[in-house]
This record gives structure tokens, C-alpha cells and sequence, in this order.
């Protein structure tokens, strides 16, 4: 009897189905790639506007410094949550007349504001509700106290994919409820 070499029909049709699965779960990996490469970019651009915005409040110190040297409790810096934003910039701060400390930090945090509208998912109910910009002394807490020596920035925005920091102490979070991710910094002027 003849023995015929080869394969058959079925260990074809079975090969087939293992390289479609094996090809159907890269697929899915490389969207779930995409979903986290966005959410770090965004949470990159949340970082880097927070550096921003601390530099410039650094460059213009005398906005914040109470007349003792300690942080003052009011500047036009500062933003509480479900406050709005300013929406007119000072002229007069960029022409050589100049204007006051005071008048720069305004200018300072329209433009701020125009940038991270720009950069980041968000709109004006999110920056209303979710932006602060305070002193306070816990800066792990949602809530401003209005003393201390540190200046808290926290920055929110909708995320397309709920994915919260798994280590401890990393400063950001995320409302699930809302999909909003919040990348929040305390710092020193």
C-alpha cells in the first residue's frame, strides 16, 4: 500500500485558526498600546504645563510674597475650585510701559489657561470645577487651606480610558465616574 506524505485538510484548517487568533490578539494589544501611549502623553502635557505655570509664578514672585516673605493667602495667581478662570489678558504687559506684579500674574494665567485648552481634553465646567491653583499646607488633599508655604496646582481632564496610578503617592488620580484624570504638584516659590 501506497503511504501518501502531506497534510491533511484538517491540521490546515486548524493551523489557520491559531495563526487568525495569535494575529486577532496582537490587534487588541496594539489599541489597548494606543489607549495607554495617549493617556501618558496627556498626563506628560498636564506635567509639563504645572512647569509652566510654576515658572512662571518664580519669575514673578512679588505676586505671591506677602510683604514678610511668607506666601500670601491672596494673589491673582491663585484659582479656587468652581472659580473662573480670567478671560481678558493685560495688554499693558506686553509693551514697554509695563504693568504692576499684580496686573502679570492676570496676564500670566489667561494665557495659561488659552494653553492648556489647547493641550488638553478639557472644557470650561472641568476648568471651573477641577483647576486650583492655592496655598495649602496638605498638599496630598483635595482641599486648599490657605496657609502654609507651599502653592498647590492641580490640573484635570477627560481621559478616554479609566486607568488609575498604580504606585503609591503618584501625583495624579482619576474619577472614574466623570473620566476626568487629575495631575496635581505642590511646590515652594
Amino acid at each position: 500500500m501506497k503511504r501518501v506524505a502531506g497534510f491533511s485538510l484538517i491540521e490546515v484548517l486548524v493551523s489557520l485558526l491559531l495563526i487568525c487568533v495569535g494575529v486577532l490578539g496582537m490587534v487588541a494589544m496594539q489599541s489597548r498600546n494606543i489607549q495607554f501611549t495617549q493617556s501618558s502623553s496627556q498626563r506628560n502635557t498636564a506635567a509639563m504645563l504645572a512647569g509652566d505655570l510654576i515658572e512662571a509664578i518664580r519669575s514673578n514672585r512679588d505676586a505671591v510674597l506677602a510683604p514678610d516673605g511668607t506666601v500670601a493667602t491672596a494673589s491673582n495667581y491663585f484659582k479656587a475650585a468652581n472659580a473662573v478662570f480670567p478671560t481678558t489678558a493685560v495688554a499693558a504687559c506686553r509693551t514697554s510701559s509695563g504693568c504692576s506684579s499684580a496686573d502679570m500674574a492676570t496676564d500670566q494665567l489667561v494665557l495659561w489657561s488659552r494653553q492648556v485648552q489647547n493641550a488638553l481634553p478639557t472644557d470650561a465646567a472641568l476648568l471651573q470645577s477641577s483647576y486650583v491653583i492655592c496655598v495649602d499646607s496638605t498638599p496630598a488633599t483635595d482641599a486648599c487651606d490657605n496657609t502654609g508655604s507651599t502653592i498647590k496646582i492641580q490640573i484635570a481632564w477627560y481621559s478616554q480610558e479609566n486607568v488609575a496610578c498604580t504606585a503609591a503617592n503618584q501625583p495624579c488620580g482619576v474619577d472614574a465616574a466623570n473620566r476626568r484624570e487629575f495631575y496635581r504638584i505642590s511646590f515652594q516659590p
